[in-house]
């Protein structure tokens, strides 16, 4: 997990899902192994198993432990954490998983013949019932807790930085802190993520093994699950966010090409880069033989983490992307300039003739 490897293309999202797949089916492949190695060996050994209904629990926290502990552990790699904070922050995610399986498992159980009848109950006595009806609230327990798990060391490291500046590298202190707001919003993606990952992990665990002209082996139907709750896992809760980058101006015209400076500043605080050719004061100079006014145009990153250009001179000034084209040259009845929101890979075109050609990017914050 290097984010100097990952461009910033929609792609991106599907890192952490192609990662926590792999992990989902690393936790089966542990969990297959106790089940079918090791419990033979203790009890020839030892004369000693595992109950049959830790089965289920070894699946379900470890598949839940490995996919929190994973999700920390990547976001700590990506951010360039110190090792040793990173296995502290993700094994905290992955002990409050495991925890709050381990409660809500019993609890399940329990309450569940409460909305069954008596022959029911017979049933869901046996420990070998495979019934999606009554299996889908553990894989939903599953999710939830896999949600919360992680939001719990992202809370908490995020208070210990902010107050300490320990747990992470001393820049992710001078980052303005998420309010309380914030704070839910992530909480209830995490928590309807990892739920929707979890429902369709038990679909693709039901289908498999009940169907047998798809399959009908529970072996491979609890790996196809695993995969699915990592990947969507990955796909849903923390996919790769948008503050790992930042905007930069890059010239492509022969005058200066290949200059590039970065728009926001290093703390993060909102910014306007200036462009054109006046000598003093300006943040990227341009010279006048390439049609450039002394104050041409301008680069804006916002409170909200938002990137915009805006057309200060009545020389036109052009945003191209795929089937659009801006004109934000400045209009004297106007009482503010145009500007309009910048994408990856925008191009602005300064002069009559677009003689000067700017690009817009989105690369990692290490650039700077």
């Amino acid at each position: 997990m290097n984010i100097a490897l990952i461009p910033y293309t929609a792609r991106r999202h599907l890192v952490m899902a192609l990662l926590l797949t792999a992990g989902g089916l690393c936790a089966w492949w542990v969990t297959l192994f106790l089940v079918m190695i090791v419990n033979p060996l203790l009890y020839s050994a030892l004369h000693w198993q595992f109950w049959p209904r830790t089965e289920g629990w070894f699946y379900l926290a470890g598949l839940g432990a490995t996919i929190a502990f994973l999700s920390v552990f990547f976001e700590g790699a990506l951010r360039r954490r110190q090792l040793g904070w990173r296995l502290f922050w993700s094994s905290l995610g992955a002990f409050t998983t495991v925890g709050g399986i381990s409660l809500g498992m019993p609890l399940v159980r329990y309450l569940l013949p409460v909305f069954t009848g008596e022959l029911t109950d017979q049933l869901l006595a046996d420990p070998s019932l495979l019934t999606l009806r009554y299996r889908i609230s553990l894989f939903l327990l599953l999710g939830v807790w896999s949600g919360i798990g992680p939001w719990v060391a992202r809370r908490l490291h995020a208070v210990v930085t902010r107050n300490t500046r320990w747990g992470g590298r001393d820049g992710e202190a001078a980052l303005p802190p998420p309010g309380w707001a914030e704070w839910f919003g992530i909480l209830f993606s995490h928590v309807v993520g990892s739920a929707v990952a979890g429902l369709f992990a038990a679909l693709a665990w039901h289908v498999p093994s009940y169907y047998d002209d798809l399959a009908g082996d529970l072996y491979l139907s609890a790996a196809l699950a695993a995969a699915t709750f990592g990947g969507l896992h990955g796909l849903l809760v923390w996919p790769i966010p948008d503050d790992l980058y930042a905007g930069w101006i890059r010239v492509l015209s022969y005058e200066r090409y290949g200059l590039r400076i970065p728009v926001p500043h290093v703390d993060g605080a909102p910014a306007e880069r200036f462009l054109g050719h006046f000598p003093r004061g300006l943040d990227l100079y341009m010279p006048a033989e390439a049609h450039v006014m002394e104050l041409h145009t301008s680069f804006v990153y916002d409170k909200d983490r938002g990137y915009a250009v805006r057309g200060l001179s009545i020389q036109p000034t052009v945003v191209k992307r795929t089937l659009e084209r801006i004109d934000l040259r400045y209009d004297a009845r106007r009482p503010a300039p145009l500007e309009t929101q910048l994408r990856m890979e925008d191009r602005v075109l300064l002069g009559p003739a677009g003689d000067t050609e700017v690009e817009f990017l989105m690369l990692p914050k290490e650039e700077r």
